[in-house]
């Protein structure tokens, strides 16, 4: 057997492709983030904007077929499966109807796992990052946590959930904002036992160097969310070391005061930040264990988030189809001959089309990011019987 075929990939997957009450209040009515996405404009002479699904397919996920197509042209292409962005306020949830539907309709056979994106929501697209929209408390209540985990059993019993050593997979995007968060864990452990669950895969996302690293000890696992983790890095080549060192406190900051300095800047600093894609990849290939356990590598295909935030947008230089190609291919290489459970890679993203990071097939490459997946998951042979086909 090829040691690639080892080697699992599970894309983020992005809830904003429907209408909910929210966004109509906050951004207009019927908003979804096809409307950044179509109004997006090029920013520079040869610039890549707007992003076009192709056909025209500007789908709504609330709605079955859509949900059916992109698990059919997933599993084509050789991916595992779907990591849903849960969005939770101390019992408030939003966006989730995709994965309730999934949830709901077993004939959706496909794996899937959840991501809490433990933000604060506030109006950073148009540079009002201190005008909060949907504040996320973290209240450290076991109350609010068991009315949490009703919710996420559903996901963890589910027979198509994701898992790792056997155990359901859930990641949590900003754990050092949790408030005790060691008690919540626990919590949640021993109500998955008293359930019947094997256990938990708790995994901590990395997008830049862990503010209190000792939150690590909660978690069975990293996950390097890329491009992020990459630029962020104290190694990055492209990273003046005095700007390495300005940025480390001001992770530490209350959000609220983060949000005023970003929206400070961004007010009489406006900017395109430029990064050359082959660097980022190239560092990307470094996975590193840190805190004692694992790290699972994170993939991205391209990213240009202009359409979210016009002048001040991060564009990511030289990415192209065959470039991706190259790069993730060795990257299955590598992952395919760590231990077990390690052959896992997260992809950002399956259709972060704001951000310009989406696997879905588009006017201008169509398939070919998704070909390059299928490509490098697939035995030597089978591809050669296709290239001969």
């Amino acid at each position: 057997m090829n040691p690639e075929n080892l080697v699992r990939l599970v894309a983020l997957y992005f809830p904003q492709f429907h209408a909910i009450p929210e966004n109509d209040e906050w951004w207009g009515s019927g908003f979804t983030d096809w409307v950044n996405v179509r109004k997006a404009h090029p920013q520079f002479r040869g610039h890549h904007q707007p992003r076009v699904p192709e056909g025209g397919r500007y789908y709504d996920q609330s709605k079955l077929e859509t949900l059916a197509w992109q698990i059919d042209l997933a599993r084509r292409h050789g991916l595992a499966g779907f990591c849903h962005y849960h969005y939770w306020f101390d019992g408030k949830q939003m966006l989730e109807t995709p994965t309730n539907l999934v949830m709901a309709h077993r004939e959706l056979d496909f794996p899937f796992a959840l991501a809490w994106a433990n933000e604060t929501w506030s109006r950073r697209w148009d540079g009002r990052d201190h005008h909060i929209l949907q504040q996320q408390r973290h209240t450290p209540d076991p109350a609010l946590w068991k009315r949490h985990f009703e919710y996420l059993y559903r996901a963890w019993s589910d027979d198509r959930a994701i898992k790792v050593d056997g155990k359901p997979l859930f990641m949590i995007y900003r754990s050092h904002l949790i408030l005790e968060l060691g008690a919540m864990i626990d919590c949640w452990r021993e109500l998955a036992r008293e359930r019947g669950l094997p256990g938990l895969y708790l995994v901590a996302m990395k997008q830049y160097e862990f503010p209190v690293p000792d939150v690590l000890r909660h978690f069975d696992a990293t996950m390097q969310f890329q491009p992020f983790e990459a630029i962020f890095s104290p190694d990055f080549e492209d990273n003046p070391p005095v700007a390495r060192r300005a940025l480390a406190p001001f992770r530490l900051l209350p959000e609220k005061v983060q949000d005023l300095l970003r929206a400070a800047r961004y007010q009489w600093f406006p900017k395109l930040t430029f990064y050359d894609y082959d660097k980022v990849w190239k560092h990307i290939l470094k996975v590193e264990r840190e805190g004692g356990i694992p790290a699972f590598p994170g993939a991205f295909v391209d990213w240009d988030n202009t359409a979210r935030y016009v002048k001040r947008a991060r564009i990511f230089k030289g990415a192209s189809p065959e470039r991706f190609a190259y790069w993730f291919r060795q990257l299955v290489a590598v992952t395919a001959v760590r231990p077990e459970p390690e052959r896992l890679i997260f992809l950002n993203a399956w259709n972060e089309w704001a951000e310009g990071t989406y696997l879905e097939p588009d006017e201008r490459h169509g398939t070919r990011y998704l070909e390059a997946v299928r490509d490098a998951l697939s035995p030597p042979s089978a591809e050669a019987s296709r290239q001969a086909g």
